[in-house]
């Protein structure tokens, strides 16, 4: 007998509790109502921008190697339709080297001139032969009766003579770096600022050796990642607005360069890298972090409402529109829109509606006094959570930007 009461009271206790905890259960969710947040339709600049981030890189940071060096020349000596005999002087350099015709024939055309450098493999002139053939006559080919066919120019290394610059120096295109004892000079192939330098004079030099880095301080880019949803809509030379983290409060104009034909996949996503030209890098430093926003479309004077005000059922989309009735209860009606281009805040309105005219935005309100707006859903429910109402701009994929033309009303 007193187990069978010990059972009953357990039994009882448990019971109880479970009464206790679906009580507290239904009095939570009582507790939860729905309201509805009234806002207007305003008219201004809808944007839509894909954004990613990336950092700063210079665009011209590349390694000069002794493989490019030039000989001047000093006096090219046929014109275009003259006739020659094998062994005639065609080109003089002006380390004292010299070109000749390699078998009879008629100068066809002349592509250097006085003064203008060749590197090895460059074409000189082109000739006929008897046979009609026409042939180039290049720098350093082994058919040419000259000292270029051999020697230092043509061998795995040269001397340096004079170095003609140091590490930090700015260069241009086309300067001398080195000038080396057969006569040849190493040119900067871009400007920029030496970075690094590898030669001193009387110094043995192979062909294929690494002399100089030059980097471009003053020519800067960003390279960001973005999403294979969006890739489809960047395309070079749309305009880019670039954030760094160094810069708060600065703003940096970009353009798009470059667009990867191939993505990288992680975890079943792909992304592309996109290149972007900074336009005025004015104080950014290699390395430093930015965001990039690359501006896909935009309307001005759109009208635009957030994007979780519209409904979809089917092909229709609608949006509710406060109303009173007779009885002066409100309620809101049903009203098919039209709409436009959006990003990830707003949605422009094509028809459906006017400028000022008050549209509902559904939101859970707690007891909390803290709110979560429903976002649309095909068929017009709403699912259990969501973001909160925008009072500014929005991230996300699509870059949502805030109109700029007036803040939206609310209550």
């Amino acid at each position: 007998m007193k187990k069978w009461i010990i059972i009953s009271v357990i039994i009882v206790l448990i019971g109880g509790a479970s009464a206790w905890f679906l009580l507290g259960k239904k009095n939570q969710t009582q507790n939860v109502a729905f309201a509805a947040q009234t806002i207007t339709a305003q008219k201004g600049k809808l944007e839509v921008e894909v954004s990613g981030s990336g950092s700063v890189i210079a665009i011209t940071d590349q390694d000069v190697t002794a493989v490019n060096t030039i000989l001047v020349v000093d006096t090219v000596s046929v014109i275009s339709g003259d006739t020659v005999d094998k062994g005639d002087t065609l080109v003089t350099f002006k380390n004292g080297d010299v070109v000749t015709a390699p078998y009879d024939g008629e100068i066809t055309s002349v592509s250097v001139k006085s003064d203008s450098g060749a590197s090895l493999g460059t074409i000189l002139l082109r000739m006929e032969d008897e046979n009609e053939v026409i042939s180039p006559v290049t720098r350093g080919d082994s058919s040419v009766s000259d000292s270029l066919s051999g020697g230092s120019t043509g061998g795995s290394s040269l001397t340096a003579d004079t170095v003609s610059v140091k590490e930090g120096d700015a260069v241009e295109a086309g300067a001398t770096l080195v000038t080396f004892t057969d006569g040849s000079i190493l040119q900067a192939p871009v400007a920029g600022t030496i970075t690094s330098l590898s030669v001193a004079s009387g110094d043995s030099v192979q062909n294929s050796a690494t002399v100089a880095h030059i980097t471009n301080y003053s020519s800067l880019q960003t390279t960001i990642s973005v999403d294979e949803l969006d890739i489809t809509k960047v395309q070079v030379g749309q305009a880019v607005k670039i954030t760094a983290g160094a810069f708060e409060d600065e703003t940096f104009e970009g353009i798009v360069t470059k667009v990867a034909t191939s993505g990288t996949s992680s975890n079943g996503v792909s992304t592309f890298d996109v290149t972007v030209q900074i336009t005025d890098p004015k104080n950014l430093k290699i390395g430093m972090s930015t965001e990039a926003s690359i501006s896909i479309e935009s309307k001005e004077d759109a009208l635009y409402i957030p994007v979780e005000a519209v409904y979809k059922s089917g092909d229709e989309k609608y949006v509710l529109v406060p109303a009173t009735s007779d009885d002066s209860t409100q309620s809101t009606k049903k009203v098919t829109v039209e709409t436009g281009i959006s990003n990830d805040a707003y949605v422009e309105i094509i028809s459906g509606l006017a400028e000022g005219e008050s549209v509902q935005i559904p939101s859970v309100q707690s007891s909390g006094n803290s709110s979560r707006g429903g976002m649309m859903i095909p068929g017009g429910g709403f699912p259990s959570g969501g973001g909160g109402f925008p009072s500014g701009n929005f991230g996300g994929r699509n870059g949502g930007v805030a109109p700029s033309g007036g803040g939206q009303g609310g209550n």
